[in-house]
């Protein structure tokens, strides 16, 4: 197993545990644990990477075995027990490949928060769309039609049987973000099963693709983990960040955005 662990400052009781995604070094980390990003969080941070074997595995199989998973759930909860915290004091965040084993193992180590930035709900069809059929036989040990299937299995079936449906899950996207927006549908009614379930999709002409809805989302991130290691939870609802668009069209039908941006969703509820 290989993590890098940053201990907590002003006497902050949360654990961060950060997934990284697909780089073009394994051994880059997202939010690095030697970067700006992360520098005046308080949180307990512990990077883990996804180095396995020969490929990537998600944090999750090697030949359609789970011992991968099973090891980092028994590493946060190593951490957990020895700083003296529990699993409601616990946030798993990623993007992209990284937001994928936030939602799969945040539920599977029954964190209290989940922050999913851009992810792939179906890993199977992002990985032989992008022509990356070694991971496919890394995970499943072939690359034939039910594996790809089998991969694109393991996000939503975790979320459709979660037990627990209290806890705060935020999952930002965009119109242009197909690894996640596209697969979105058949999911959420089980992610709106959650008490506090946030989807911001963003509205931006600098939100065009994957790559540069994650990279525009990440101050806003990195701001959203400052506040959940506080012990806070902020209630969005479903909504639409950014300034609207030129006016030049929307990709897909999948348009995920608030009233206020002419989408489909109905945006928070407010008191008054």
């Amino acid at each position: 197993m290989h993590f890098k662990f940053r201990p907590a400052r002003k006497g902050t009781r949360h654990l961060i545990v950060i997934f990284t995604s697909i780089r073009a070094d394994m051994d880059w980390l997202d939010f690095d644990h030697d970067g700006p990003l992360l520098a005046h969080n308080r949180a307990n941070l512990l990077w883990i990477y996804d180095k396995f074997g020969a490929e990537y595995s998600y944090y999750l199989a090697e030949g359609r075995s789970f011992d991968i998973e099973e090891s980092v759930a028994q590493l946060v909860q190593e951490v957990l027990v020895s700083l003296e915290l529990t699993s409601k004091d616990c946030t798993m965040v990623g993007m992209s490949k990284g937001g994928s084993a936030a939602l799969r193992l945040g539920i599977r180590c029954d964190a209290r928060n989940i922050l999913a930035l851009t992810p792939q709900l179906a890993i199977g069809s992002y990985l032989l769309n992008r022509k990356r059929t070694e991971i496919i036989r890394f995970m499943s040990g072939s690359a034939e039609r039910q594996d790809v299937e089998w991969l694109n299995s393991l996000v939503p079936d975790r979320i459709r049987t979660d037990a627990n449906r209290d806890r705060n899950v935020y999952l930002v996207t965009s119109p242009y973000d197909p690894h996640c927006i596209d697969y979105l549908d058949p999911v959420l009614p089980h992610f709106r099963g959650y008490s506090n379930f946030s989807l911001l999709s963003t509205a931006s002409d600098l939100a065009r693709n994957h790559l540069q809805t994650l990279h525009y989302n990440i101050p806003m991130v990195v701001s959203l983990l400052g506040i959940l290691a506080e012990g806070l939870a902020p209630r969005f609802g479903e909504d639409s960040n950014g300034f609207g668009f030129d006016g030049s069209g929307h990709r897909d039908r999948h348009f995920k955005l608030g009233q206020k941006f002419g989408g489909l969703l109905p945006g928070p509820s407010r008191t008054t």
